[in-house]
């Protein structure tokens, strides 16, 4: 579909550079994506529509234009897609720092994961100068368990609870700095036989090996740095350490995995 309706959008000859996403219940969805990639690109009946989001051109009307300036080639693109009709769909634009900065902060629900930073005067073979600026979130979540020793823990697996108040694996930090691995280190303790998580646990995102680690009491929240990235209530990302939260206990959470900070 995506295919057929570039080729009738647009002349022979154009090449652009876009992202194909799935948009499902008000937001993207990579999840949704994966199932119709690993489906040979066939619609399921899940309710998710593909479609193809258009950063840049590199090429218009036999005429190569990765050496011109982004501004030109934004032009180019701009006038090239006045008329795009789903599934084509042009990114947005904007030269202005606070327009960009709503972005960053209001769209986050929808699962906008960041913008891109591109100056008007690179070429586009300056790719390397491009900056991918993410939206920062703070979340809590529960150290169900822990990548090393209890007591002195690479890396947290994290758990919340979800809407029947079951505790659920929503992801995992990234390695520890030593202060906070002696710090969590002195709180943590091996669980119980009631501790209601599997001795591995399926993979994240890119890994192919079931995570191996060691249960602990869910009992200690820490505040996260969290990113939008989330597949089915999981962080994608690995998560970064802040802080132990002793003011919280796992039933103050709620079952969702972050918030706009």
């Amino acid at each position: 579909m995506i295919c057929a309706s570039v080729s009738e959008q647009l002349p022979c000859g154009t090449v652009l550079d876009g992202e194909i996403v799935c948009w499902r219940r008000g937001r993207l969805d990579f999840p949704a994506l994966q199932r119709r990639l690993a489906a040979g690109g066939r619609s399921r009946s899940d309710g998710g529509a593909a479609g193809l989001v258009v950063f840049d051109v590199l090429a218009f009307d036999g005429q190569d234009l990765r050496g011109q300036r982004y501004a030109a080639r934004r032009r180019v693109l701009v006038e090239l897609l006045a008329e795009a009709r789903a599934p084509l769909a042009l990114v947005p634009m904007t030269p202005d720092r606070e327009t960009a900065r709503a972005w960053l902060t209001e769209h986050s629900a929808e699962g906008i994961e960041g913008v891109v930073a591109k100056h008007a005067d690179h070429t586009y073979t300056a790719r390397r100068a491009w900056q991918k600026i993410r939206t920062q979130l703070s979340g809590e979540a529960v150290v169900g368990g822990v990548l090393g020793p209890v007591d002195a823990p690479r890396a947290l697996v994290l758990g919340r609870p979800d809407g029947r108040g079951h505790l659920r694996v929503v992801g995992q930090t990234l390695p520890l700095p030593r202060a906070a691995s002696d710090e969590l280190g002195a709180v943590l303790h091996p669980a119980d036989a009631a501790h209601p998580w599997p001795a591995t646990l399926r993979p994240r995102f890119g890994d192919a090996t079931p995570l191996r680690y060691t249960r602990v009491r869910p009992d200690v929240v820490v505040e996260l740095d969290v990113d939008t990235a989330q597949d089915d209530g999981r962080w994608r990302h690995p998560t970064r350490y802040r802080r132990q939260r002793v003011d919280l206990r796992t039933p103050d959470l709620e079952p969702r995995p972050s918030r706009d900070r």
